[in-house]
């Protein structure tokens, strides 16, 4: 109750600016199918952290999959990056999933508590050497590697990073032909008053082919600016008490089939 009446008070405070909030929700399943067990989410901050529980999520027994909206500071959503989820149903035989999540915004998410039988790492092992320029230079990007196997089925192979520009990545394949698509950083919409870090990149709500990297920390304006394009030089400019410059956003590219290197 202490807590309560401290958040109220200061929410009441001449000038204080309600900082910008995201809800999540999540859609627990058991191997991929809707049961009705108590059914546990657990997030926390890293490895390291595990002794500090974040957030928890819970669907009721009996209730089926959804679990509790909770509330969030956005800037802390972002600022974290990715989540450690662990997925919990004692149910018996008991389930238990731990992965790393990246959440941005709002929604509704499905998380699948299974441990992995039937085949979740199917093929053989292998790498794909990926090599990522951007307007000549070399360019950290998300490549995603789909497979096309004879039975025309497509398939994740895998996924990876291109730090500095290039970077192994490992895939499972089962014989197909492998595509690399690579995927630019889309940003996250413009949300007023919301606090930013460097490196985050800022998507305006009309999108015009340019999305905008803070260099310098700070909070987004209550109202969205008037948006510009890269010129000359491209010098940073102020985003509310923050400050960005204009990057073009590249749409995904695909390429293949490309050579894997099977181990």
């Amino acid at each position: 109750m202490m807590v309560l009446a401290a958040l109220g008070y200061r929410v009441g405070l001449p000038g204080y600016i309600k900082p910008p909030v995201v809800s999540l929700q999540f859609r627990l399943l058991r191997d991929g199918e809707v049961t009705e067990t108590v059914k546990f989410l657990r997030l926390y901050r890293g490895f390291e952290t595990l002794g500090q529980l974040a957030l928890v999520f819970w669907a009721e027994s009996g209730a089926g999959d959804f679990t509790q909206t909770c509330a969030l500071d956005l800037a802390t959503l972002l600022a974290q990056g990715e989540w450690l989820a662990m997925g919990i149903d004692d149910a018996l035989p008991r389930r238990i999933r731990t992965v790393y999540l990246s959440l941005s915004e709002s929604g509704l998410y499905t998380f699948n508590i299974t441990m992995g039988e039937g085949g979740g790492q199917q093929g053989d092992p292998g790498q794909v050497s990926g090599l990522v320029r951007v307007e000549r230079l070399p360019a950290n990007r998300e490549i995603v590697l789909v497979e096309r196997p004879a039975d025309g089925e497509w398939r994740l192979a895998g996924y990876g990073p291109t730090p500095g520009g290039s970077g192994d990545i490992d895939v499972r394949v089962v014989g197909g032909d492998v595509y690399a698509i690579g995927v630019d950083d889309y940003g996250v919409a413009f949300v007023p008053d919301l606090r930013v870090q460097v490196g985050q990149r800022i998507r305006p709500t009309h999108y015009a082919g340019w999305v905008y990297e803070i260099t310098e920390a700070g909070q987004l304006p209550a109202a969205e600016p008037v948006w510009w394009a890269a010129q000359g030089e491209n010098p940073s400019q102020p985003l509310g008490s923050a400050r960005a410059i204009a990057r073009r956003y590249f749409q995904p590219i695909a390429h293949g089939p490309v050579p894997v290197e099977v181990i």
